[in-house]
């Protein structure tokens, strides 16, 4: 893995428009951070768009001061992510973009992160949509570089594939390796053509407001034929989510309810069923779909349980003493 700073100069045969899509809320800070990496990108031939849902922090009047050739989009608040990104295709898309990037606004990339992507795809052909892997500023390590979501079952054993062969004739040098994906990316660095849009349409914002809705566009997109590939040079440095739940609520019943239910939260249950039904055959639904389903609550009882000393207290003797009673039915049972 190459150490942040390094880049290399990467050259294209020709320079599509980029529109590239933050959505935010109320995260100036960090949306600036990724402004500012972004037009420090070497790529020349590419628009913002930020996506302000509603912010009330200053978002929309400070960007425009500091950095007028992005683009606002603004949101009523209620857009999340599904409806912020799909705000951002209208107004990119109309303007005659090329080619569309989606990142968070908790990401920063590489010098070369959109030019390698941009050099992939044009190796690749119109059909393919580049992924760039996502290391983690915390860590310094790949957060995702191909692997499956958690839900599936090669969760834990899955392996890369090998890098493709090199397709000669754009972009400087021979560099520019890529790998095949057989599962999603997410929304963190994905660069995809502009036409992809017309054919698969846009994010399902009604069904997947927020979480795995990415996950179900890039099903709907490999219905549709395109082909995933990973620019294994092209890195998006990604800031781990912070909760902002305090220990002392973990396992509480409203973390519990939250934890299965809100629209916040990537274990949302009934979104997650959706996405698995509409992807899954009706079997392969059955045997992923029950035992997450049994592991989150087996997960969340004990957690609370612990949670609660008495209760554990209780729980441990009635336990014994159900041992106890069948020990002793045991033994009289056989004299």
């Amino acid at each position: 893995m190459r150490e942040r700073g390094q880049t290399d100069q990467v050259t294209v045969d020709s320079t599509p428009l980029v529109g590239v899509i933050i959505p935010t809320h109320n995260r100036w800070a960090l949306a600036e951070e990724a402004i500012r990496s972004l037009l420090s990108d070497d790529y020349p031939a590419k628009t913002i768009y930020l996506v302000d849902d509603g912010s009330v922090d200053g978002t929309a009047d400070a960007c425009r001061e500091k950095y007028p050739q992005v683009r606002i989009c603004k949101g009523d608040g209620d857009l999340w992510w599904s409806g912020a990104i799909n705000l951002g295709l209208e107004r990119a898309l109309g303007d005659g973009v090329d080619l569309i990037a989606w990142f968070n606004d908790d990401n920063r990339v590489e010098r070369s992160t959109i030019s390698e992507m941009v050099v992939c795809h044009q190796r690749h052909g119109q059909d393919t949509i580049i992924a760039a892997r996502t290391v983690s500023t915390v860590t310094g390590i790949d957060e995702w570089a191909g692997d499956p979501p958690r839900w599936h079952p090669d969760y834990g054993r899955w392996q890369p594939s090998p890098s493709l062969p090199a397709v000669p004739g754009v972009g400087a040098g021979a560099g520019h390796p890529v790998r095949k994906l057989d599962h999603p990316p997410g929304g963190r660095g994905v660069l995809f053509p502009a036409t992809c849009f017309k054919t698969v349409g846009q994010i399902d914002q009604r069904r997947f407001p927020h979480y795995w809705a990415d996950h179900d566009f890039h099903y709907r997109a490999m219905k549709f034929g395109y082909r995933y590939l990973l620019a294994e040079r092209a890195v998006v440095w990604n800031r781990p989510n912070q909760n902002g739940q305090a220990p002392s609520d973990q396992f509480s019943w409203r973390w519990c309810f939250n934890f299965l239910l809100s629209r916040r939260s990537a274990m949302n249950l009934p979104t997650l069923r959706r996405l698995l039904r509409r992807h899954l055959a009706a079997a392969e639904y059955r045997a992923i779909w029950y035992p997450i389903v049994w592991r989150s609550l087996t997960w969340l009882a004990s957690g609370w349980v612990n949670r609660h000393p008495r209760t554990r207290r209780s729980i441990r003797g009635t336990w014994r003493l159900l041992n106890l009673l069948r020990e002793g039915f045991r033994g009289g049972a056989g004299q």
